[in-house]
């Protein structure tokens, strides 16, 4: 083992070559990041890099999967929030999530492109995609059970429909259509109000 990577735990390396690569990939862009200058500002040899990843297409889906374990954070802290009511928790989460993809639109991108999800994604990260949707939509089916969403509401459709929303705004705001953040936090909670407007008519979707 070289000096070079000898000063690291084999976990500690990945997880040190994962915050190297977030910084490359905020810099560079993902055409921009490479296993060998990510081995380069790691400080480890050239081939160090590839005892965690086999290919940049694996490292890229790890990046994906620590990003979506942020998208579950904001889940959660949108739930444990000191917000009293339905609607206000839910736009504190729309707003969050607007503006981590506005933040961090590289890492929206893994988690949500074609560079990932059409080049043999990994397991994990299919894996934790899905999962966090399914926790996405088990929150608002808790809602529903509890008495803050009608009955009549398909949750897993009210789920698929408002996430949808949200990523086609947070799409317009990353591909440059939409260049300010406030008019896409704007639209996303004009677009929540009329999603609760509805729900809170007597109207039934079939």
């Amino acid at each position: 083992m070289s000096r070079t990577t000898s000063k690291y735990h084999h976990d500690d390396l990945r997880t040190t070559l994962l915050e190297k690569a977030e910084e490359l990939l905020s810099e560079r862009g993902i055409n921009g990041l490479t296993l060998r200058e990510l081995a380069e500002r790691a400080g480890v040899s050239r081939q160090a890099p590839y005892h965690h990843f086999a290919s940049k297409q694996a490292l890229l889906c790890a990046l994906a999967e620590r990003a979506f374990e942020d998208l579950d954070q904001l889940l959660d802290e949108g739930q444990h929030s000191n917000f009293t009511s339905v609607e206000d928790r839910f736009k504190r989460f729309v707003v969050d999530y607007v503006r981590y993809a506005a933040t961090y639109p590289e890492k929206y991108e893994l988690m949500f492109g074609a560079v990932t999800w059409r080049n043999n994604p990994s397991t994990t990260l299919v894996e934790k995609g899905h999962n966090s949707f399914r926790r996405y939509t088990q929150i608002v089916r808790n809602l529903q059970k509890h008495g803050d969403l009608p009955a009549h509401v398909d949750a897993l459709r009210l789920s698929q429909t408002t996430w949808a929303t949200l990523h086609g705004l947070c799409r317009l705001k990353t591909d440059g259509v939409f260049v300010s953040l406030d008019s896409v936090e704007e639209i996303s909670l004009y677009a929540t109000n009329m999603i609760f407007s509805v729900l809170k008519s007597p109207i039934e979707f079939v």
